[in-house]
């Protein structure tokens, strides 16, 4: 992720590039994933994965996601620096917390990071 990535749109935009990128690794997967930063007023954002393919971000929330993440914007942006682990997040700073299934952030994580 850029370190000039200034709005919620930008940061995301760059997270659906990257798992375009990894388009392979991702083959047959159906996600939607949730981003509540409205912490830090920074709204509430989704991206869609659709057998494989990514689109988004899209402002507003998505009632169905599997995985919601609630954070501060720019707790979030640090966590994804160090390539994100959610569960270090959630229980090293307790500002971070997850709405749905959390093991999908974790492979999630190793699909785009292999």
């Amino acid at each position: 992720m850029s370190e000039t990535t200034a709005t919620p749109k930008e940061f995301l935009a760059e997270l659906v590039a990257q798992i375009e990128a990894k388009s392979e690794n991702f083959e047959g997967v159906s996600w939607v994933f949730g981003y509540d930063f409205s912490a830090s007023d920074d709204g509430i954002w989704h991206i869609i994965i659709e057998d494989g393919i990514p689109s988004g971000p899209f402002e507003g929330e998505y009632p169905e996601a599997i995985l919601t993440t609630i954070a501060p914007f720019p707790l979030f942006v640090e966590q994804s620096k160090e390539r994100f682990n959610p569960m270090t997040a959630m229980w090293n700073t307790g500002k971070m917390r997850f709405h749905g299934d959390a093991m999908v952030a974790t492979k999630f994580n190793k699909l785009l990071n292999s």
